[in-house]
């Protein structure tokens, strides 16, 4: 078979349109954009189109004529839960291969923050504050945190964007990834505050991974299971500091205020040997680039191809 050849759209963002990933995928793959008037072979050409249609406020549906056409679509939907596809993208969606992936946010933020320069930042602990906490979007969770930690709000480092709230030197100009060294030699732990705390399919984002990348403890705020998904794939939680009892409750309330009270109860003293060797660990799985791409190639590139093969 031809080398295949993924065909994508300027107004249709999608995975593969950073730089850093398609560097990765031209490895496997060629990578053309669609232009008016061009004909495009059936037989080596796979549209990859962005699984966010219905509710989107300016959805791009070039990809269509081409799926009534029998040309082979790659829904990607990798930056979403896994039934996010079914509310989202229009039609059947039984001749398209679904892209879903649970590790996602780990593969891409190790490849994007290698790309920083970020896997060279050595920790300088001051132990200033008590925890980091930064938050964005608005979210029920999340303002229930707010006020049933209030009483420690002043020891922790904070954000909530949304109610005009930022850390040190990051404001609204600053991407979701920016990076201050400060923030994490400041405070003892993160609290992480993430997506969802109800839904049934497991979501873990970046939120999770930037204490991984940066030498951190962590307890979060997060769905039943959590921790316990992490452990399977091979990172380190740290029951040796927090009582992780929280991630076996069910009700996401009752799981909030465990966790608020394991912060609480947190025994503020520099972290221990084996603190280190659990931070030195999930550095270096999160970093490890010959494992992130061998993942990468047989969670993605394989699904591809053998998309592409089939009849």
């Amino acid at each position: 078979m031809a080398r295949l050849k993924l065909l994508l759209h300027n107004d249709d963002t999608t995975s593969f349109s950073t730089d850093y990933i398609r560097s990765f995928i031209l490895r496997y793959f060629d990578i053309v954009y669609w232009q008016p008037g061009h004909d495009y072979d059936c037989n080596n050409h796979i549209l990859v189109v962005n699984a966010f249609k219905l509710g989107h406020t300016n959805p791009s549906f070039w990809y269509q004529p081409y799926l009534d056409a029998g040309y082979k679509v790659v829904i990607d939907s990798l930056w979403e839960y896994t039934s996010f596809v079914d509310d989202h993208f229009p039609g059947p969606t039984d001749q398209c291969l679904v892209l879903t992936n649970k590790n996602w946010f780990w593969y891409n933020e190790s490849i994007n923050y290698r790309s920083r320069g970020y896997d060279t930042y050595q920790a300088n602990r001051t132990y200033q504050k008590l925890a980091l906490m930064p938050m964005r979007t608005a979210r029920t969770h999340r303002n229930e945190l707010v006020v049933r930690s209030s009483e420690i709000l002043d020891q922790l480092l904070w954000s909530y964007n949304v109610h005009g709230r930022y850390l040190p030197t990051a404001g609204t100009s600053l991407d979701q990834r920016h990076f201050d060294p400060i923030w994490y030699d400041s405070t003892y732990f993160s609290l992480v505050t993430e997506t969802h705390v109800e839904k049934v399919d497991m979501f873990v984002t970046e939120k999770t991974f930037k204490p991984m990348a940066f030498y951190h403890p962590f307890v979060i705020v997060a769905q039943p299971g959590h921790l316990q998904f992490l452990r399977n794939n091979g990172f380190e939680t740290f029951g040796n500091l927090f009582d992780e009892r929280y991630d076996d409750i069910k009700d996401w309330l009752p799981r909030l205020i465990a966790v608020i009270n394991t912060v609480k109860n947190f025994n503020q003293s520099p972290h221990d040997q084996l603190t280190l060797q659990k931070l030195e660990h999930n550095h270096n799985q999160f970093y490890d680039q010959s494992l992130v791409e061998t993942r990468l190639v047989n969670e993605l590139i394989n699904t591809i191809i053998e998309y592409a093969e089939s009849r």
